[in-house]
C-alpha cells in the first residue's frame, strides 16, 4: 500500500479570532503536531535579540517548516492569518501538490478586543505598536469575514462562545476526509503463509 500525502490542516482568521486557541485543541485531538506563526516569530526576535516587525519575512519560515513535515511526511495543524490575494498563490504553490489540505476559518464578532487585550498584555507591545497594527487588523477583520480559497474543503469555526460546530464535530469532519490508522503495525497478527 503506497503512503498517501500528509494532511495539512491550515487554521485561519482575522486577528483576535481564536486560530491559536482551536489550533492548540485541534491538534492533539487529532493527534497531530502544531506550527504557530507567532511562535516563530518569537523564535526570530529571541535570536536576534529583539523584537521588530517581521511583516512578509515572517511568511518565508513558516512556509519552510510546513514544507519540511510535509516532505518528511509529517501531518499537521499550522495557524496563523492568511492574507487575501497573497496566500490563496502561495498554498496552491506550496502546500497543495504535496498535502490533503482542510481550511478551518475562525470567526469571531469579538476579534478586535480579543486582539487589543492580547497585545495590551504583551510586554513587546507598547502604544505605538498598538497604534500602528490596528488599522491592519481592523482591515483583515473586514476581509476576512469568510474563508480564503484555497481549493480544498472548509469549515467555519465560530469562537465567540466556545466552538460552533463542537470540537468533536470538527475532527470528526477532519476525520471523515482523512481517516486514521485503525491499528498499528505492531499489533497485526502475522497471517500463516499457506
Amino acid at each position: 500500500m503506497q503512503d498517501r500525502p500528509p494532511l495539512a490542516v491550515l487554521v485561519n482568521g482575522a486577528p483576535g479570532s481564536g486560530k491559536t486557541t482551536l489550533a492548540d485543541v485541534l491538534a492533539p485531538a487529532l493527534n497531530l503536531p502544531v506550527l504557530h506563526n507567532d511562535a516563530l516569530c518569537h523564535g526570530i526576535w529571541r535570536t536576534r535579540e529583539r523584537a521588530m516587525q517581521l511583516g512578509p519575512s515572517s511568511v518565508e519560515p513558516f512556509y519552510r517548516s510546513m514544507e519540511l513535515w510535509l516532505e518528511s511526511g509529517i501531518s499537521f495543524v499550522a495557524e496563523r492569518t492568511f492574507f487575501p490575494g497573497v496566500s490563496e498563490p502561495d498554498v496552491a504553490r506550496r502546500l497543495r501538490p504535496f498535502a490533503t489540505l482542510v481550511h478551518v476559518h475562525c470567526r469571531s464578532t469579538q476579534s478586535p478586543l480579543r486582539w487589543e487585550l492580547r497585545m495590551r498584555q504583551d510586554p513587546l507591545c507598547g502604544e505605538n505598536r498598538l497604534t500602528t497594527l490596528t488599522p491592519l487588523v481592523n482591515r483583515l477583520n473586514e476581509e476576512l469575514g469568510e474563508p480564503l480559497d484555497f481549493g480544498c474543503p472548509a469549515f467555519i469555526v465560530d469562537t465567540d462562545d466556545g466552538y460552533r460546530p463542537s470540537l468533536e464535530v470538527l475532527v470528526a469532519q477532519i476525520d471523515s476526509i482523512y481517516g486514521r490508522p485503525l491499528i498499528h503495525d505492531l499489533d497485526l497478527v502475522p497471517q500463516s503463509e499457506h
